[in-house]
């Protein structure tokens, strides 16, 4: 079975899937994704992915069986249930061997994109970061202000969570074990992205806690690399007008 990742590491569900073919050992083949040029609106790609958008997973074992899919929780779950090493992939998710466990993955992965994916404001970093300096307090506070507030209610949420696990022993997860599930995995894609641009989480410790443990992890750290030296440089050029010591006060 071939595997072709289409996607880019500046996109936080495009690297969640990347990391779970990483954590399961999966081998693949990566294309990357413009997709603020528009290559995700091209007629090639819509073949790939109708949905447009990134990331995509193609899986072809080079007869009849072939599968295009989209949406980088779907991929996960379909990774985590084809994976060879199931003992791996189950902890990452278990699909219909553990229905119960599985069903709280669910609720997270549901939650998340209300909560969390909902107040992205990575892009407007960008523009931020890229824009001309009379316009850049007019980015931050007519853009990125409100999804700071909207993020702080999310994170709020996250850290009542996981401070009601009564664990002081180990690093949080959201199901409260020892090894992380692709909820975490997607959230943290998530809220790196930010950090990574200088954003700090010390009015909730035990989400910053626990988004260290997740970034900590090798594949992590490799498929962030992108991200990580973006985020430098946005703190050396714009840090100034992101106001961050005003953020999630």
């Amino acid at each position: 079975m071939t595997i072709t990742l289409y996607a880019h590491r500046l996109s936080q569900p495009s690297r969640a899937a990347e990391i779970t073919l990483r954590e399961l050992s999966i081998a693949y083949d990566f294309t990357e994704i413009d997709f603020a040029g528009g290559e995700t609106r091209t007629p090639w790609y819509a073949e790939v992915n109708a949905l447009q958008t990134v990331p995509a997973l193609m899986a072809d074992n080079g007869e009849s069986e072939r599968l295009a899919l989209g949406e980088s929780q779907a991929i996960m779950m379909y990774l985590c249930r084809t994976a060879t090493d199931q003992a791996t992939a189950r902890r990452w998710y278990p699909g219909d061997q553990d229905a119960a466990r599985a069903s709280k993955i669910d609720q997270w992965l549901a939650w998340y994109h209300g909560n969390v994916r909902r107040f992205d404001m990575f892009h407007h970093i960008m523009n931020l970061h890229q824009t001309l300096p009379m316009l850049k307090r007019e980015i931050q506070d007519d853009l990125l202000t409100p999804l700071q507030a909207g993020l702080g209610q999310g994170l709020a949420t996250l850290e009542a969570h996981f401070s009601s696990q009564h664990n002081d022993t180990r690093t949080p997860t959201l199901l409260g074990e020892d090894h992380p599930t692709i909820a975490d995995l997607a959230i943290a894609c998530e809220l790196y992205q930010i950090k990574a641009a200088g954003y700090r989480f010390e009015c909730y410790p035990k989400v910053s806690a626990w988004l260290d443990s997740m970034a900590e992890r090798k594949h992590f750290q490799d498929v962030s690399k992108e991200v990580d030296t973006l985020g430098q440089e946005i703190r050396e050029q714009s840090g100034a007008y992101l106001a961050l010591d005003e953020a999630f006060g």
